[in-house]
């Protein structure tokens, strides 16, 4: 009877002692979990941080940028008046927020309605030689200088724009003019046909007080 007695005793002990280590892994496993799940939130929080932090940065930097632009835009007065009335061998100044450069109308000559195998899409192409000198202190693209001039047959009309790219044989306008450096090159466009032929800049950019006006009035009689 002692015997099975203490036998009960024993097993007894032996499941208490099984059962209380049993929780205790469970304790530890469930702590390691809780803060392996606590250290990933946090680098997940982190991370979350930072790129909100990246992105208010950029968008700092675009705004400060975009406000630098504004405010130089916005500095900007023409200083020149407009020279309306100018002719063939003529030089008119334009005072831009490119800058200051002078531009002259060396000759005008009418082709007909075709050119190096290319025929016109209006009635007859113009040809014009131009000399442009930089007479500011920054560096300026020819480019940029010409995308905005055109020659109309109307005064108050729209212009036709450059086609230089189109014809093999014409001397284009490109690269960059350097402080106090000239370059000459030719534009060539299409025009209705008319007694009068207006070399100008686009009518967007002197609404929108960029550039003065300058135009060129070209005799029709005077560039055969």
């Amino acid at each position: 009877m002692k015997k099975i007695l203490m036998f009960l005793i024993l097993v007894l002990t032996t499941l208490i002692l099984l059962s209380a280590c049993s929780d205790k892994d469970s304790n530890s496993n469930g702590s390691e979990t809780s803060e392996t799940e606590v250290s990933d939130n946090e680098k997940n929080n982190n991370k979350e941080e930072d790129t909100e932090v990246d992105e208010n940065k950029e968008e700092e930097s675009i705004g400060e940028k975009d406000e630098e632009q504004e405010t130089s835009e916005g500095n900007f007065s023409v200083e020149l008046e407009d020279q309306l009335d100018l002719t063939v061998g003529d030089t008119g100044v334009f005072d831009t927020t490119l800058g200051k450069y002078e531009m002259t109308l060396n000759s005008a000559k009418l082709l007909g309605a075709e050119f190096d195998g290319e025929e016109t899409l209006l009635d007859e192409l113009i040809l014009l030689d131009i000399t442009i000198k930089n007479v500011s202190d920054n560096e300026m693209k020819i480019e940029e200088l010409m995308e905005s001039m055109g020659v109309s047959s109307d005064l108050d009309g729209s212009n036709s724009y450059d086609g230089a790219e189109d014809f093999d044989s014409i001397d284009k306008f490109a690269g960059v003019l350097a402080p106090g450096e000239e370059k000459s090159g030719q534009f060539i466009t299409d025009v209705y046909t008319a007694e009068e032929y207006y070399f100008k800049k686009d009518t967007g950019n002197i609404t929108g007080g960029s550039s003065n006006q300058v135009i060129w009035t070209i005799k029709a009689d005077e560039a055969q």
